[in-house]
């Protein structure tokens, strides 16, 4: 169905600039997460102030964003080397150019899911600039090959409440698993902040029961724009009794056409 939907996105696409319908330069993240695509998308990159994608991620093509989503790292990027100078968080896999299956991911197809990587310290408690995705056990403990690494829950915390503070549509959900997100939420309510932050947090971090447990990172998944007609927060999880309608022509001109002419409204500050 995919390939049957983004031809109709690239014919529709050609169709607009014919009709002379030219959208506004913003994303556009079309269908649900698991099964839709990204027009317009917008390039991670490679480094910034407070986060950086390693050569892995690199290699693989997969920085490509809504504006929400992109803003948003930036947002959380300047909130770690705030509390923790020196700090940068890893991005993994957003989407593909364009949107829709890559060999990684049954989702981050939208531009609307980002992978971080955890935040860890060494033996002496030194923090670790994570380079790569290292698995951790029930008590916050790595429980793979490597140097020996313990879960750090403190700059984890941060990278959290910046996601939920950060302007925009919001998070939907923090993909993690139930033993490090209860080390996140402890330290949380240690540190002193606020009871709704918290709560509201526990509510958005969840380990997922239909993948892997996410024990080596962090799974963002931002809710849709507004602007967004065409995006859909939710996953398709049963395989649908009618066929579902590809994007047509008249319904992507009628997108741009609806979308506003002066920039973005969720660019609320420079991104970089």
């Amino acid at each position: 169905m995919i390939r049957f939907l983004a031809l109709a996105v690239i014919v529709g696409l050609s169709a607009c600039a014919e009709l002379g319908v030219v959208g506004d330069g913003t994303t556009v993240s079309w269908g649900p997460p698991n099964e839709g695509l990204l027009i317009d998308g917008v390039r991670l990159p490679p480094a910034g102030e407070g986060f950086v994608v390693h050569p892995r991620w690199l290699a693989r093509g997969t920085q490509w964003g809504t504006d929400e989503l992109v803003d948003t790292i930036g947002h959380v990027g300047r909130a770690v080397s705030a509390a923790h100078p020196g700090s940068r968080v890893a991005v993994g896999d957003l989407s593909i150019a364009g949107g829709g299956r890559s060999p990684h991911h049954r989702s981050h197809q939208t531009g609307r899911d980002v992978d971080l990587v955890l935040f860890a310290r060494d033996a002496a408690g030194h923090p670790v600039d994570s380079t790569e995705m290292r698995h951790f056990g029930d008590h916050g403990r790595t429980v793979d090959a490597g140097p020996p690494l313990r879960f750090d829950a403190a700059r984890t915390w941060t990278v959290v409440r910046a996601l939920i503070e950060a302007p925009g549509p919001g998070v939907a959900n923090i993909f993690l698993y139930a033993p490090l997100r209860d080390l996140v939420l402890d330290h949380a309510r240690d540190s002193g902040a606020p009871d709704a932050i918290v709560d509201l947090a526990g509510q958005i971090m969840a380990q997922p029961g239909d993948s892997a447990p996410h024990d080596d990172h962090m799974h963002v998944r931002m809710f849709c724009s507004a602007a967004d007609a065409t995006c859909s927060d939710y996953s398709v999880r049963v395989a649908p009794k009618k066929a579902r309608p590809t994007a047509a022509e008249a319904a992507i001109a009628a997108e741009l056409a609806r979308r506003p002419r002066v920039g973005s409204m969720l660019h609320f500050g420079p991104r970089w």
